[in-house]
């Protein structure tokens, strides 16, 4: 048995003496990540890791080959190796949309010494489909896009109908990051997709608008204008006014200092005011625009916000004097906060106009005086009044109706059309003022919401009982119509289980209604 002295020597032994042995420098390395994660995007990819000891930066490698052990770093033709990472989450920059890509993470020092690789679950990730196109502007003919600039491309193909249209792309464009697409038809619906080679970095829906029609003059209408100088002006009797982008356009001042009212003279016999195609849709104050004695073709407002200054102002056209016109037309149109949109008044001698088409608008916040009123003008005829794909959204829901017209013969339709928020209890949608040879029919309309039905107010789909007539037409259970005036069955679903939010003008048809009413109401409510 050992005594105390020889077991103290040992012990100071232990404690002095280094270690005899030697360790094999390719065990004295560092701990790669414990975790690594990749969230990748269109072009970029967040990256993530876990900080290790004794670490003074981390080599990240990827590349589109595969990548495990027995390469070496940089080993593939593809690679990509940076060192630039010291903290975590950082981002991977410069990759390509659509691809997939293998990536691996080391830890290393300043020292020389590094770890083994890490790799992700999967050894791979994918990047999201690209999207550099920012914006396309649609014309008749042509579109203008937009898109990042400096991206590597090779060709722009526009697809119809499964057929294609290829056009290469210069450095010029890419530097400048626009390009105009040529050879399109007008209106129609295509995609455009910007390609490198086999891949798609962006992809855009678009529709190209109507063409000018033919045998119009064109002219541009200028801030500061006087629209009726510029009419009056004219040295062709068919123009096409165009609107700019954007513009929001008021007449110039009176001697009274108050907007001047156009007025379309007697040297045009077609007029169309257009609004230019673009993501911000022209606005016209109209305030009141009327037209001079003499006969007419064409007079049409397109693609325009219409407005004025609130439902207890002005119309947007208000006719006073004796003008035979053959179409007066309102077409992809927002029309808000006027007190009406077409009135006749006063109409001094015999006038006519054969037809007049509401297409495709929304009818937002009109006043007393409806989207059309022709009271008491025994000198007027008409003999259809059609309103189709349209949204009408609280419209007269003061007093009077929405359509106001007592003119013999004349036939009313609402075709498509989601109706909502409309006239007051007892009040009429269309008032022929007792004529009894005034046809209205509703074709295919969704209508709903009466403020005040769940006291008992209700409407009359016609003034006179009996008149309407009303095929694929619903209303909803906050709607309905006084005895012997009905327009329509009811659903058993109220505005607010039919829309997604009616009462801030989004007529969209739930998700789970969409199968039995998308092919009902204004169109444009419908999810594709």
């Amino acid at each position: 048995m050992l005594g105390m002295g020889a077991l103290a020597l040992m012990s100071l032994g232990a404690c002095t003496d280094a270690n005899d042995w030697t360790v094999d420098e390719q065990y004295d390395r560092l701990f790669h990540s414990t975790s690594f994660a990749v969230s990748p995007l269109d072009d970029r990819a967040a990256i993530s890791f876990t900080k290790m000891p004794n670490t003074d930066f981390y080599v990240v490698e990827y590349s589109t080959d595969s990548l495990y052990d027995d390469i070496p770093m940089g080993g593939t033709a593809h690679s990509v190796v940076d060192s630039s990472f010291t903290s975590t989450p950082d981002t991977i920059y410069n990759l390509e949309g659509s691809t997939k890509y293998w990536i691996r993470i080391k830890s290393r020092n300043n020292e020389g010494k590094g770890s083994t690789w890490k790799y992700l679950d999967d050894y791979s990730f994918t990047t999201k489909a690209e999207q550099i196109i920012t914006s396309v502007t649609p014309y008749s003919r042509t579109a203008d896009v937009t898109f990042t600039k400096g991206k590597t491309l090779t060709q722009a193909r526009v697809y119809k109908d499964g057929d294609s249209i290829v056009q290469d792309i210069t450095q010029e464009e890419i530097a400048a990051g626009a390009l105009t697409l040529k050879n399109l038809n007008p209106n129609s619906s295509y995609t455009l997709k910007l390609w490198n080679g086999e891949k798609v970095r962006g992809s855009y829906k678009f529709k190209t608008t109507e063409a000018y029609p033919d045998g119009y003059s064109v002219i541009t209408l200028q801030s500061g204008d006087d629209l009726n100088t510029v009419l009056a002006n004219a040295t062709s009797d068919k123009v096409v006014i165009v609107f700019p982008q954007g513009m929001n356009y008021v007449m110039p001042d009176n001697e009274e200092g108050n907007p001047k009212t156009p007025l379309i003279p007697a040297n045009i016999k077609s007029v169309v005011f257009w609004g230019a195609a673009g993501d911000t849709k022209p606005t016209f104050h109209a305030v009141g625009m009327n037209i001079e004695a003499g006969n007419y073709d064409v007079v049409r407002f397109y693609n325009l916000n219409l407005v004025n200054d609130g439902p207890s102002g002005n119309y947007i056209m208000n006719i006073s004097n004796a003008a035979n016109i053959n179409q007066l037309q309102i077409e992809k149109c927002n029309v808000s906060n006027t007190r009406g949109v077409i009135r006749f008044q006063s109409l001094p001698a015999a006038c006519t106009v054969n037809e007049i088409d509401y297409t495709n608008d929304v009818f937002t916040n009109i006043g007393s005086y409806g989207i059309f009123n022709a009271k008491g003008q025994k000198n007027l005829s008409t003999s259809k009044i059609n309103i189709t794909d349209c949204t009408l959204n609280n419209v007269a829901a003061a007093q009077s109706a929405v359509l106001n017209t007592q003119q013999a013969g004349c036939a009313v339709t609402f075709d498509h059309c989601t109706i909502y928020n409309i006239i007051m209890a007892g009040k009429s949608i269309v008032d022929v003022n007792k004529l009894t040879d005034i046809t209205v029919a509703f074709n295919s309309c969704l209508i709903g919401y009466i403020n005040g039905y769940a006291d008992g107010a209700t409407v009359k789909s016609c003034s006179m009982k009996g008149q309407a007539t009303a095929s694929n037409t619903y209303i909803t259970t906050d709607m309905g119509w006084n005895s012997g005036y009905e327009a329509g069955d009811q659903i058993s679903y109220s505005s607010t289980e039919l829309w997604k939010d009616p009462s801030n003008g989004d007529f969209t048809i739930q998700d789970l209604l969409q199968s039995k009413y998308a092919s009902l109401g204004d169109p444009r409510w419908v999810v594709q």
